[in-house]
């Protein structure tokens, strides 16, 4: 069971990848689910979309112990700017690394915050980096996250900063059109027809660029959106960020299934057991309805579990609150009659534990407890399977089809239609289990490539297994 272009592009990239994060927080008394996102999965997004020159070897590392977000990689110098100051090319590439603290608002929006005391570079060829280490002026790091604000806006479907760009060259030209009319120099003409020619190659990249943004927009702009400084209020609590990227995210495309939720925080931790270790972001999210999430004991018996050769690239993690909403706990009573009572549902380490009381004719109650083993058979299928029941020398298999039928329901309201069920085995050899296929590109739309590769339950919650087949 169970800071030309290409830099701009990139570090832009790289926010959106952590958009999908949150800021660090205590456990709330609503929170009903957690999104894992790991190490290995947010970097081969990274190595997918960066093609850069300039930014090479990019790599994320989250630290569980520090609780920090670092990017570390080489940024290479163009060797034109090399010559211009009279520089050895050798020294024209830098190791560097970004840190990165995020932060998340009762409003849902994600502050991802850059102190500047842990941003910093050094030569490449240094052999005593922790000395030669050089923090990055505050200047800079503004400057470049201007940068990445315009670029995300466009990701936004936000095109007007490339009208704005249009219109500046063109005017640009046009003045140097009237300077070179009017200077008689031969050498400076020349200086300025040079400078002109650079202008008209920046302003026929401008539709290009545009294109390839409108291109990707689409496939990104429907998981976050930028938050502008004309949305911002300098007094309030997001205007006051400066060195910092504001981001609201969009949790229809990460868990569409969970609505009815909100941002809750951020943990960095470890998977022990899948890909022999894996570091992940816990994206918390709290119940924006009056619910009461089941506690979870983290010293709960667990039994010994095989880890996945290949860590997930995601896990929901699934408090098991969620699946006992009021109209369907109450057409369950409807449903099991007067002969069940106390039925009680609880997600155990080794399985559903369903429990309740048998009443018989004699007026006698007889009490019974089976356990539910979610088996995962092949990707995005699971099925659900029900132990032996029996109590006292009596049979209750008959309860088998009432409970798997509990489960459909209940997996059908909680995942809001993404599920397929189909009864498999035969009654007559108490074999009947119930099939659930799920639609992969509805289960993470923003990851419509990824697939359910296992399922799990833990104490009080129920665990779904996402990945590369």
């Amino acid at each position: 069971m169970r800071l030309k272009k290409p830099l701009k592009h990139t570090a832009a990239l790289l926010f959106l990848i952590l958009s999908q994060t949150l800021a660090q927080a205590d456990a709330p008394l609503n929170r009903v689910a957690s999104v894992y996102i790991s190490q290995d999965f947010m970097n081969e997004q990274i190595a997918l979309h960066s093609k850069s020159e300039l930014l090479k070897e990019m790599k994320l590392v989250l630290d569980p112990k520090l609780g920090q977000i670092f990017l570390r990689g080489l940024v290479q110098v163009p060797i034109e700017e090399l010559r211009a100051v009279n520089l050895d090319p050798s020294l024209g590439a830098f190791r560097f690394q970004l840190t990165i603290k995020p932060k998340a608002t009762k409003q849902g929006h994600l502050i991802l915050d850059f102190p500047l005391e842990e941003t910093f570079f050094y030569p490449a060829t240094s052999k005593d980096p922790e000395h030669e280490r050089v923090i990055v002026p505050v200047q800079l790091l503004s400057l470049a996250l201007a940068s990445a604000r315009g670029y995300l806006a466009a990701l936004s479907g936000d095109f007007s900063g490339f009208d704005r760009r249009t219109e500046k060259l063109t005017a640009l030209i046009k003045a140097l059109d009237r300077s070179i009319s009017g200077e008689k120099n031969t050498d400076a003409r020349d200086t300025l027809k040079t400078e002109r020619d650079g202008l008209k190659l920046q302003l026929a990249a401008v539709p290009i660029e545009r294109k390839q943004l409108q291109t990707l927009s689409k496939e990104v702009g429907n998981i976050m959106g930028f938050t502008g400084e004309k949305e911002l209020n300098i007094n309030d609590e997001l205007g006051a960020q400066k060195n910092a990227l504001i981001l609201k995210i969009k949790l229809a495309q990460l868990t569409p299934y969970l609505s009815e939720s909100e941002f809750g925080g951020v943990r960095i931790l470890m998977d022990k057991k899948d890909g022999g270790g894996q570091n992940y972001l816990a994206i918390d999210l709290n119940s924006t309805l009056a619910v009461t999430p089941v506690a979870v004991s983290a010293n709960a018996a667990a039994p010994p579990r095989t880890g996945m050769k290949t860590a997930p690239a995601l896990i929901m993690r699934l408090n098991q609150s969620l699946f006992e909403s009021t109209d369907v706990i109450a057409t369950e009573k409807k449903d099991m009659g007067s002969n069940i009572r106390n039925l009680n549902f609880q997600l155990k380490e080794d399985g559903l534990h369903v429990s309740g009381q048998w009443h018989t004719f004699l007026f006698l109650s007889i009490p019974f407890d089976t356990v539910v083993d979610f088996v995962s058979t092949g990707p995005d299928v699971f099925e659900v399977r029900l132990r032996d029941l029996a109590v006292a020398g009596i049979d209750l298999e008959f309860m088998s089809k009432f409970v798997l039928e509990a489960m459909k329901k209940r997996l059908y309201h909680t995942l809001k239609g993404i599920c397929k069920f189909k009864y498999v085995g035969e009654e007559q050899d108490k074999s009947r289990a119930l099939q659930v296929s799920v639609d992969p590109k509805a289960l993470v739309p923003a990851f419509p490539d990824l697939h359910l590769v296992d399922v799990d339950v833990r104490e009080g919650e129920f665990l779904l297994k996402i990945g590369r087949l």
